[in-house]
């Protein structure tokens, strides 16, 4: 973060007592959103299920008032059980084929049974379906709001859903799990993919407000600087390493399958994700500013104060656990995973 000087060049930004108020605030608040989410994400289970469920909501209903239209109650309806749907459905799928494979024994899993992120296709053909549909009969609702809407539906319904599925992976494949694995040691794939996504955000703040002088791109983010992208790419890398070497040192990897030390070691693996994934958040970063941008608005909604809404804080996390999703089944299965 920096302010724009002379010849395009960024000047580091003074702490004045405004600057120093919103600063203040926003810790207050990510400090409160730690003491919920840390306990709710070491527990996972229903809790974190819950929690997250209650954040998604939050996230469609930012993204349906952010092009400042009043669209039919239909639309609302249909966008909010679309989007759902494609956070639910590997829940459901799974049960079903768990239940058609042994119905005696079947019992519900929140967990065990999360094997690999994906999205229906009839869910999307019905989506776009839809929304064509609509633009077709209303005065009102034109293309772009069948591509923003089509768009934004299956951007946070694939992100909430690979959340979820970046806290309950660690289960599949784990017979009768401990209760240290169950509450603290399934957490840690999330944790290292949080560590990255906001070391990279918290370190490229710090770095562009004390170094910043370069513009990355004045008409998105007039406040990101190249010192700042470079700053929180390589210490929120190394933040993401150095967590999952520290947890696996303590005898708990991140994940089995994938270690940094031992003969089966796939320390390559954790290297890309960890220096991959800042550079991802700073992709949704943009992505989501430039979204504002078109509409000409500041933030998605006023929910979190000084960090805006729920889309504003999980924008970069949104991309980063889409990507870590799709990376790490790829470094599991290989090519397999296009088959």
């Amino acid at each position: 973060m920096a302010k724009k000087g002379l010849q395009g060049e960024l000047e580091p930004i003074k702490l004045d007592e405004k600057k120093k108020k919103s600063l203040g605030s926003r810790v207050l608040i990510g400090a409160l959103l730690a003491v919920v989410g840390i306990p709710a994400m070491m527990f996972g289970g229903w809790f974190f299920f819950a929690l997250i469920m209650v954040f998604f909501l939050f996230a469609i209903y930012e993204f349906l008032k952010l092009p400042g239209k009043k669209y039919h109650w239909v639309i609302w309806a249909f966008t909010y059980i679309i989007t759902i749907s494609y956070v639910l459905w590997v829940y459901a799928k799974a049960n079903i084929q768990a239940y058609q494979a042994d119905p005696d024994h079947f019992v519900f899993a929140l967990e065990s049974e999360f094997i690999e992120p994906g999205l229906s296709w009839y869910a999307i053909i019905v989506s776009l379906g839809f929304y064509c549909a609509v633009a077709l009969i209303s005065k009102t609702f034109d293309f772009h709001d069948v591509m923003y809407l089509f768009t934004m539906t299956i951007l946070v319904g694939f992100g909430f859903q690979s959340i979820l599925f970046l806290r309950y992976h660690p289960f599949f494949g784990v017979a009768n799990p401990d209760n240290f694995f169950r509450w603290v040691s399934s957490a840690f794939l999330f944790a290292f993919v949080v560590v990255a996504t906001f070391g990279n955000d918290t370190m490229a703040y710090f770095v562009g407000i004390f170094f910043g002088h370069h513009n990355m791109h004045s008409p998105i983010s007039p406040n990101k600087s190249w010192e700042g992208f470079f700053g929180g790419w390589i210490l929120g890398g190394l933040l993401a390493f150095g967590f999952a070497a520290i947890v696996e040192a303590c005898g708990h990897p991140i994940l089995d399958s994938l270690r940094i030390f031992g003969p089966d070691s796939k320390w390559w693996g954790v290297v890309i994700l960890s220096f991959t994934l800042p550079l991802i958040g700073t992709l949704g970063d943009f992505t989501f500013s430039l979204i504002k941008r078109t509409y000409n608005v500041k933030d998605y909604g006023k929910l979190l104060g000084a960090h805006g809404g729920v889309l504003d804080r999980v924008d970069s996390l949104i991309f980063c656990c889409i990507a870590a999703s799709i990376l790490l089944v790829i470094i599991q299965k290989g090519t397999g995973f296009f088959i």
